[in-house]
């Protein structure tokens, strides 16, 4: 089984984002990302930036910022620019922040996708949908002190597709606990990487 990164992004949710403000002068001028865009979409109410490391989409409500890149230097800078970003602009609202990572599971040739199991009131599912095609995912659910996580974990043909979100509730947060926050998100990534280690029992292996 080989272990993919897909996906990773860091979303912030708040009540007043300023898209008008997401120019790629601004962005270059307060040291956010300094790439030059591919792509630009700039309006009141929604402004879309796009360079060869990084994209980044905005409008009121929501903030999301993803790596194109996987490698640990733009995964660093990803995280630093949402600590600039708030930093920047202390007076927005924070509600609530999302680290999030996406890995697959790939199955190499001569290996079966790891079991996944379901048992709905000791009902035998397998009878219930009798002439179709059964694959079984799940949705893990596991709360600490810090954040609140939610795992999906897809099944599609030859791989598994896991989708971490690490949630922060940042209401009544101070701005350098929501930093704080923002500043592990490498961590939380090595923190999904070892969950999937430890669910489909992969060793060292990545």
């Amino acid at each position: 089984m080989d272990v993919k990164p897909r996906r990773r992004d860091i979303v912030i949710i708040a009540s007043a984002h300023n898209p008008s403000i997401m120019a790629p002068q601004w962005l270059k001028d307060n040291s956010l990302i300094l790439e030059e865009p591919i792509h630009f979409v700039h309006t009141p109410d929604f402004s879309l930036f796009e360079s060869e490391s990084f994209s980044l989409l905005v409008d009121h409500q929501r903030l999301q910022i993803t790596a194109k890149k996987q490698d640990d230097a733009t995964l660093r800078s990803l995280a630093n620019v949402a600590s600039k970003y708030v930093d920047l602009l202390p007076h927005i609202p924070y509600q609530s922040l999302g680290l999030n990572f996406s890995w697959s599971i790939e199955m190499n040739e001569g290996e079966t996708l790891p079991k996944i199991g379901l048992n709905i009131n000791e009902t035998d599912l397998i009878s219930v949908f009798e002439g179709h095609d059964v694959h079984y995912g799940g949705i893990i659910y596991a709360r600490s002190e810090i954040y609140a996580l939610k795992l999906v974990i897809e099944s599609q043909e030859n791989r598994l597709i896991n989708n971490f979100n690490f949630h922060h509730e940042l209401k009544g947060r101070s701005l350098e606990d929501i930093k704080q926050f923002i500043g592990n998100f490498s961590t939380r990534s090595d923190d999904s990487l070892s969950i999937l280690k430890n669910l489909y029992s992969l060793g060292e292996k990545e």
